[in-house]
């Protein structure tokens, strides 16, 4: 019997060598989870995107963008009140703009964040699998490399990165992952990420003073080059500095100045020599600062592989990110958010890296703390993960729908005054500003566009203060109503001859039509002193949501009201859920006013959610103060109409009283 041998496959289809080992097999599933990842986060913006859920920082890059793109080449930043490149001097935005004319649309600003990120992503797993390889060949470097896309990819804070507005750091990462990567290799294309880099800003500046300093501790033989790319960097943000173009984080460097000198206002000028020498003096300070925020310093780092902090190349990175967003005044920047992303991306390198060298020496040990390290990189997805759409999505999609309406319907030549929790998506206007609380706007000749959602999307104005503001455009200011629906209030005002500003009131009378309850109706006909909300005959609130951000203290409310049969009247703190004062009515005669003593003294502090266990992490707090609300409930059993109230402070409690 003659013997049946398989055809020989020709050389040119046969699998290289290299691909056959087991961590080029997980590269390539690495690469599948990016492109997987990528897509979600497309779709993710894109929600993002359709319910408004974009702040006053995507509003200052939106409006720069629309502006470049219609040919304005030196914008003015209403939000920021400067020239829109003395913002961070990121000079990228100017040829991003013609990205406009492919898709004008502003989403489009968010897809190129998502791109920015994964491909930064991409970078670093590909040479964290370099690293992988050359210190454990084989199934130890596929174990090293497959943990490493689980730091990656499972690290929650990079979904809450692209979910805040847009940055330029997302950008940035990219072409630092790029710049590290190669210069660590020793490849001349180094040099071609330095100007794009530069491009986005003071901030990624500072990326690539630190990775030159990384190169120049840990390299021999490219020493020099090192210093270069460090000397670069330094010396673009100096410059930057004193040229006024970093004064959207508080004038730069003036920032730490309470640092060196005790009391200092970031809005001050502390000489930049007094400012390195008092820091350089008074390291007890720093540290201070330091310990007071390690619970964000740990949040930080823990997903990435705290281990990673013992890879000498990355090392000053890590600490330069850390140092300058931990040492910033109060958590806004130490929170985990995007402007830690370089820790978020770097840091997985660093931590295979360290597991190499350990494996290397010690195999058991090495294995076991990398399947340690995956395991709580699992254990942060698991507990932050899930939060980022309850954290983001605030705005219903009734309210988003009416808002999109509105953005068709207002003039680009028009100036807008929107609620800061949606402002984003309304900033394709040479003049755009944001609601963020009672105080007094600007306002042109021409009149502007208001549009205010009391009490939706990620707001610091209180519903209070939204609502009066809506009371004082249909009332005394004669504004005229485009939409009353969902939730969403737009109105177009024309202000008298010499009039240039807008007052947004404060702790004011609130009418009841603004916010009618479950069992109540808005009428909304006749004369304006003659609105209110009637019962609806069900049982229930006829009136909820007339509520003031307000001091701990003793106060008055005061209801304007009538009703055929019994109602209850009642005061609550909404940020403690207590009842601080309910009153019996059985029936008025006619339309009166019930006055009800408030003790509101119990200082209750609302919290955002802080994790559990060791996967915990400090963000901003709520604004400070209680929500006092005013309800009033029937029972059903007759007709109720509701007017207004007011809350007038008798005495508030100040600090240690």
């Amino acid at each position: 019997m003659s013997k049946v041998t398989a055809p020989e496959v020709p050389a040119a289809l046969q699998t290289p060598p290299r691909l056959r080992q087991p961590v080029f097999r997980v590269r390539r599933i690495g690469y599948i989870v990016l492109a997987l990842q990528l897509v979600g986060f497309f779709v993710w913006s894109t929600i993002l995107y359709s319910h408004f859920a974009l702040t006053p920082d995507f509003a200052q890059y939106n409006q720069a963008w629309y502006l470049i793109a219609h040919g304005n080449l030196n914008p003015h930043d209403t939000l920021g009140r400067f020239q829109f490149w003395q913002n961070h001097s990121e000079f990228m935005l100017w040829p991003l703009a013609l990205l406009y004319w492919v898709w004008p649309h502003s989403v489009d600003l968010l897809w190129l964040q998502d791109l920015g990120v994964v491909a930064a992503e991409a970078v670093a797993f590909t040479w964290l699998c370099e690293i992988a390889q050359r210190y454990r060949p084989g199934r130890d470097a596929a174990w090293l490399a497959g943990a490493g896309i689980v730091l990656l990819a499972a690290n929650p804070w990079i979904l809450w990165a692209v979910s805040f507005d847009f940055h330029f750091e997302t950008l940035g990462i990219s072409f630092a992952a790029l710049l590290a990567w190669d210069l660590a290799n020793g490849r001349r294309r180094a040099w071609a990420w330095v100007a794009p880099l530069l491009a986005c800003g003071d901030v990624t500046g500072t990326y690539m003073a630190a990775i030159g300093l990384g190169l120049l501790i840990t390299s021999r033989g490219a020493r020099l080059r090192a210093a270069v790319v460090a000397g670069i960097g330094l010396a673009a943000v100096l410059l930057i500095t004193l040229v006024h173009g970093n004064m959207g984080s508080a004038h730069g460097l003036q920032a730490y100045a309470y640092l060196a000198v005790p009391g200092a206002k970031a809005t001050g000028h502390v000489p930049l020599a007094v400012l390195a020498t008092g820091i350089a003096t008074h390291p007890l300070r720093v540290l201070g600062v330091l310990w007071g925020k390690r619970g964000d310093i740990w949040a930080n780092l823990a997903p990435s592989g705290l281990l990673g902090l013992g890879f000498l190349p990355l090392l000053p990175l890590i600490l330069v990110v850390v140092l300058e967003n931990s040492l910033f005044h109060g958590v806004l920047f130490a929170e985990p958010l995007f402007q830690s992303l370089p820790i978020y991306v770097m840091m997985p390198v660093a931590t295979v890296g360290a597991l190499g060298w350990l494996t290397r020496r010690h195999r058991r040990a090495g294995l076991v703390l990398t399947a340690l390290l995956v395991a709580q990189a699992i254990g942060w997805s698991a507990v932050w993960g899930v939060r980022a759409p309850g954290h983001w999505l605030r705005v219903p999609g009734s309210a988003a729908e009416t808002l999109a309406r509105l953005e068709a319907r207002i003039p680009p030549s028009a100036e807008v005054i929107v609620s800061q929790g949606v402002v984003g998506r309304f900033a394709e206007h040479a003049h755009v500003e944001a609601l963020l609380g009672p105080g007094f706007h600007p306002v042109s000749p021409e009149g502007a566009w208001f549009v205010i959602l009391p009490g939706k999307g990620v707001e610091t104005q209180s519903t209070g203060s939204a609502m009066a503001l809506v009371a004082e455009l249909e009332g005394p200011l004669h504004a005229t109503m485009i939409a009353d629906a969902h939730g969403v209030w737009a109105f177009r005002w024309h202000p008298p001859a010499g009039v240039n500003t807008i007052r947004v009131p404060g702790l004011a009378p609130i009418p009841a039509w603004t916010t009618p309850g479950s069992a109540g109706r808005a009428v909304t006909t006749g004369p304006l002193t003659g609105w209110h909300v009637t019962s609806t005959g069900g049982k229930g609130y006829v009136v909820s949501g007339l509520a003031w951000q307000v001091a701990a203290g003793r106060y008055r409310a005061a209801v304007s009201l009538s009703a055929t049969g019994p109602v209850n009247v009642e005061v609550w703190d909404d940020t403690g859920d207590a009842l601080l004062a309910r009153r019996i009515i059985p029936a008025t005669d006619g339309v009166e006013s019930v006055v009800m003593a408030v003790n509101a003294t119990t200082r209750y502090h609302e919290s955002v959610y802080s994790g559990w266990g060791p996967f915990r992490a400090t963000f901003v707090q709520p604004p400070a103060g209680q929500r006092v609300e005013v309800r009033v409930w029937s029972p059903g059993s007759g007709t109720v109409n509701v007017y207004g109230a007011q809350l007038t402070g008798v005495h508030q409690v100040t600090a240690g009283s």
